[in-house]
This record gives structure tokens, sequence and C-alpha cells, in this order.
């Protein structure tokens, strides 16, 4: 009996987009062995349970189709009669989860994660229980570097290797408690226009450093810096090199105001494969101002390039919270001709970083279509995103983008719907 993949689940596979942030684990979308497929359906299905607790059913799809080429590679294991029936059944419900998922029916959703799970059972009693609850461990630098023994150092760099995990979203997670300690301190008060040098620490939570390899690198860099001072005027995006000293790193940046700063670390550590965002303030002699400037403005000028935000797909209003959309920034140049020379800046050809008004509550998206990798390459003028806002309320999106070298950032404000 052959293995066919229902022809909706085959639409749906191919129809995922590219994901980057971070990218899927080594051998995720086609596993070898059976601990390898038996890890994929149970993170797989453990992120689908979180997403539908948070109510994030256009997210689903991606994530349950984990399962169907993991399912495949079972049935080929254990190409028996029984077991192959049982597969294909469980690929029904694979699909079904997408559909009820994709229609925003959280019963019929969970239902059909019931039924899955109960056809999962059944085949799981074909496989050894250790290869149902195998860990498959991955090298933090080399992703295509996978092993079923934790002890096992990476071949290429000699790293010990992490467990593997998958990414619960591709869009946004809700970070959860860092696991990350993050400290600074500048060699002097911040003060407009004054060059800052900015040494920080990263520590564990039982105060072990954390160095560049103890962190998965997003985008080219291990850390992205995001600082922004308290009335959200003026962003900047930074990335520390180590010093001499374990968990330490440096970097200098010139503020533009007289004001405390606060800086985000956006970390993936390799330990847990979750975005985390740390963050620690810089004092200033003088305080900070309020956000003064709150009405949306979907477009702007900004470095010779002018801006225009839209959501949908036309000029429709601010979106809800808690709601995925689609986002899109045209770019065109001071000619108002369309921009189509946007360079790629850390593999992307553009980056956007939202700060909310309650000063803790971060957002880092960038454009559909993956990583950028030929440098050569150039965007524009349309840039594509897809965006999750996490709450509601007042929110500044920065979009920064690169032409000719230089780094431009353009400020959106948003009020974000309930």
């Amino acid at each position: 009996m052959r293995f066919v993949l229902p022809r909706v689940l085959f639409f749906l596979v191919l129809a995922l987009p590219a994901l980057a942030d971070p990218p899927v684990p080594g051998r995720v979308l086609d596993p070898k062995t059976p601990p390898e497929a038996w890890n994929v359906i149970r993170l797989s299905t453990a992120n689908v349970d979180l997403l539908i607790y948070e109510k994030r059913f256009s997210e689903i799809p991606t994530q349950i189709s984990f399962c169907s080429p993991a399912l495949r590679a079972l049935a080929r294991v254990k190409g028996t009669a029984e077991t192959q029936k049982i597969a294909t059944r469980a690929t029904g419900w694979v699909v079904a989860v997408a559909r009820a998922s994709m229609e925003n029916n959280e019963t019929r959703t969970a239902d059909s994660m019931k039924s899955l799970r109960t056809q999962l059972h059944e085949l799981a009693a074909f496989f050894d229980p250790a290869n149902v609850a195998a860990d498959i461990f991955v090298c933090p630098m080399h992703p295509d570097v996978i092993s079923e023994d934790a002890k096992t150092p990476c071949a290429k760099c000699g790293m010990a290797l992490m467990p593997r995990r998958i990414p619960y979203s591709f869009i946004y997670m809700t970070p959860g408690k860092p696991s990350v300690r993050l400290t600074a301190r500048a060699d002097a008060p911040i003060e407009a226009g004054r060059k800052t040098t900015v040494n920080v620490q990263l520590a564990n939570g039982d105060g072990s450093p954390v160095r560049p390899g103890d962190l998965i690198v997003v985008h080219t860099q291990p850390i992205h810096l995001l600082i922004q001072e308290s009335s959200l005027g003026d962003y900047h995006h930074e990335h520390p090199m180590p010093t001499h000293e374990p968990g330490g790193f440096a970097f200098t940046f010139t503020p533009k105001k007289s004001a405390p700063y606060r800086i985000w670390a956006d970390i993936v550590p390799a330990a847990t494969g979750l975005q985390e965002l740390p963050f620690v303030d810089l004092p200033s002699a003088e305080k900070g101002g309020a956000i003064a400037d709150t009405a949306d403005r979907f477009s702007c000028a900004s470095g010779g390039l002018n801006f225009k935000m839209t959501f949908g797909g036309s000029d429709a209003p601010a979106p809800h919270a808690q709601r995925a959309c689609g986002m899109e920034i045209a770019v065109t140049g001071a000619d108002g001709q369309p921009m189509t020379q946007l360079e790629p800046l850390m593999n992307a050809f553009a980056h956007v970083v939202g700060f909310y008004d309650d000063f803790q509550t971060v957002v880092h998206l960038h454009p559909g279509g993956g990583e950028i990798l030929r440098q050569e390459a150039r965007g524009g003028p349309t840039l594509l995103f897809t965006f999750f806002p996490p709450r509601a309320g007042f929110i500044r999106l920065y979009c920064q983008v690169q032409v000719n070298g230089a780094q431009v950032f353009a400020p959106f404000n948003v009020n974000v719907l309930p």
C-alpha cells in the first residue's frame, strides 16, 4: 500500500511561507529516522496547543503541517497495512485541524486535535517508546548537524549540541520571563550628541556568563540591541562586540536626547530556541519626556525616501490586537518613483521594530520571503510583513532600510484597536 499525502494538505505545505525568524530547525521538513519524526510531531502538536490557547488560529496551518512529512516518514519505516491506515487517518486529521483553524473555529480545531492525538497514540504502539519520546540535538551554529545523542559534538565546529526546538510562531512569540539577565554600564551619563560607549553583560539565571556561542544567530547576529528613550523618538539598532570579560559585550552610539534610554537585547538562547527580550536602563542627568505625538501616522519621509504603510492591502484602519494581519510598506524616492534599490541589511531588505507606550512591549518584524543571502540582490518598492500586535494601544514602528550603504529609519504611529 502506498502512502499518499492528501491533496488539500499537499497544497497547504506548498503554501508555507519562507520561515526565518528563527529558521525552521534542520530536517524538520524531511525527518530521516523514527526518532526525528516523532520529535517533530511532539513539538509541533505542543505548539498547536499553545496557539489554540492564544487563539492564534491563522498560524496553526503552518505549524500542524510539519506533522505531514513526519507521518510519511513513519509510514515508510513501518510499511504494514495497519500502520499505513493509521498514518493515513492521522494525516486526515492534520488536514481537519488546518481547515478548522483557517475558519477560526476553536471548538472544531480542538476536537480535531483530540482525534489526531488518538491516531498518533495508536501509531506510537508500533514503535519503540524511546523513539516516540526522543529528543533530537542540533548545533546552534550549524543547524544541518543533527544527532540523536546529546553527547556527540558538532562535527563542523566541536560545539556541544542543544535540544532541537520548533518555534511555536514565526510571526510573534509572546516572551516569557527571560532566562538571561541583562546589565549595562555607560562610560558617562547619557547626553545628547555625545558619543557613548556602553558595556553590557549577559548572564544566565545561575550567574554564569552567556557567550556568543550560547545564542542562535538570527539575521546574521547573535545579539540585536534595540535602544529607545521614553518619548519613543530616538531609536538605535546596535550589535555589540564581545569583550575580554566572559559574558561581556560593548557598543558605541550617539544619543540624540539627554534622557534615560532603555536597551532591549533581542536574543534566542540555544538552550531553549525561544526569543527573549531582557531589558535594562541607562541613566541620564535629565528626566525622559512623555510621548507627545500619538495620532495615527501611516506615511513619512526620511533619508530622502518616502514611506507609506497600509494594512490589509488597502487604506484599512489600524490593526486589531491579537490578530495577525498583512502589513505593506511602499517605498519611493524623493522624485516619487518606486525605490527598487533597497540593499540587504542583516540579510533582509527591511527590519521593523515597534515600541508600545508601556515602554516594555516590543515587536521585531522582517519581510516575508526568508533571508536574503546574496548581497548583490536589491529589493523594493514594496515590503510585505505579517504583523501580530500583541496588545491594544499606541505603538511606534520604525522601518529600517539601507540604500547606498546608508541606513534610514522611518517612524510610523499606529493605535492598535482592541
